[in-house]
């Protein structure tokens, strides 16, 4: 009786063992710490300013004029800081949403007149240093056109702290980072977005193969709460289909935007397929509801999937199920060899 109590007891520890180290092997533990900013800012509304209510600049200026809009930098902690500071230009990300940059190459060719070719930080209030909980105002210059524009133009101003903390065993830095739209309205302001389909073509997406599916808002609008749904499907024999959908997205004013279909760890076929897209959202002026739709057909040739199935990363290897594989049996064989010994004893 004993023997059998000690037997099941073994072989019950063994198997926790093998489920244990599996469990191990697949999950990873990250200690975070949650901290809070080291500077806040407030726009100061100026007398363009449409609406006082916003948090951010959504101001009328008439063409041909200049005007300086101003920001309160607040410093809330006890050492010195430094921020820095620059207008950025709107554009829309890769899968959707709003995205900034200062640059304005990369941006859809509709975009006329981004902001950072009519708008700057001055100069001296690009890099400012802050004492220990000082208060500061800075300023921009916005040169309005000379020609009446229609529409908006999008952009914002970014601000951030790099910071870094150094002891003698590690090094720990975050950077702290706001940013407050700038959007001016145009002298006719109520214009309404319109997506085009522009292509379809095989990319790498997180260095997988992907169908990249282009469309672009060639008006100078925001089309707000979004719904994306793309379907490319594979014509033939082997037939094939993929979906890309995402909800409460945006895209900004003459921006283009591409909805990424990923093929995961599998090879991407050369042959026909069929792209079909949906598009829903809101007019931001009028929250008025729009819709667009898209059924394309195109062919992907030999060279151009081999060439992205060569350049995307391969299936990883899970070396730790393997390991623990090896470690179970291992550890059943004793416990195998162990219930023997108790037997024949």
């Amino acid at each position: 009786m004993f023997r059998k109590r000690l037997l099941r007891t073994i072989i019950l520890g063994v198997a926790l063992g093998v489920m244990g180290g599996l469990t191990v092997a697949q999950q990873a533990q990250a200690a975070s710490s949650v901290e809070k900013a080291d500077f806040e800012i407030q726009p100061i509304m100026p007398e363009g300013q449409v609406d006082t209510s916003l948090n951010y600049f959504d101001v009328k200026f008439k063409p041909g004029t200049t005007h300086t809009i101003k920001m309160r930098v607040q410093n809330f902690t006890d050492k010195k800081i430094t921020v820095k500071n620059e207008f950025q230009n709107s554009m829309t990300q890769m899968g959707g949403d709003m995205k900034f940059q200062t640059a304005t190459n990369g941006l859809d060719p509709s975009a006329k007149v981004p902001l950072t070719t009519i708008g700057a930080v001055r100069k001296s209030d690009r890099v400012i240093h802050l004492g220990p909980e000082e208060t500061t105002v800075i300023q921009a210059t916005i040169k309005m056109p000379d020609r009446k524009l229609n529409g908006m133009i999008a952009g914002g101003w970014h601000f951030i702290e790099y910071r870094g903390n150094s002891t003698k065993d590690q090094t720990i830095s975050s950077n702290y980072a706001y940013l407050i739209g700038v959007n001016l309205q145009g002298s006719h302001y109520k214009v309404y977005p319109e997506l085009k389909y522009a292509s379809t073509k095989p990319i790498l997406y997180n260095r997988r193969p992907a169908m990249g599916i282009k469309l672009r808002n060639t008006q100078p609008m925001v089309l707000r709460n979004v719904h994306f749904k793309a379907v490319v499907a594979k014509q033939g024999l082997f037939a094939d289909k993929r979906l890309y959908e995402k909800t409460g997205s945006s895209i900004a004013p003459n921006s283009s935007v591409t909805l990424p279909i990923s093929w995961e760890y599998n090879n991407m076929k050369p042959g026909k397929y069929t792209v079909s897209v949906k598009v829903t959202g809101e007019n931001l002026w009028n929250k008025l509801p729009m819709s667009w739709t898209f059924k394309k057909h195109f062919k992907v040739t030999r060279a151009a999937a081999t060439s992205l199935n060569k350049r995307s990363v391969q299936r990883p290897t899970n070396k730790w199920l393997y390991v623990m594989a090896a470690n179970g049996v291992l550890l059943l064989v004793a416990a195998y060899g162990l219930y023997r010994v108790i037997r024949i004893g």
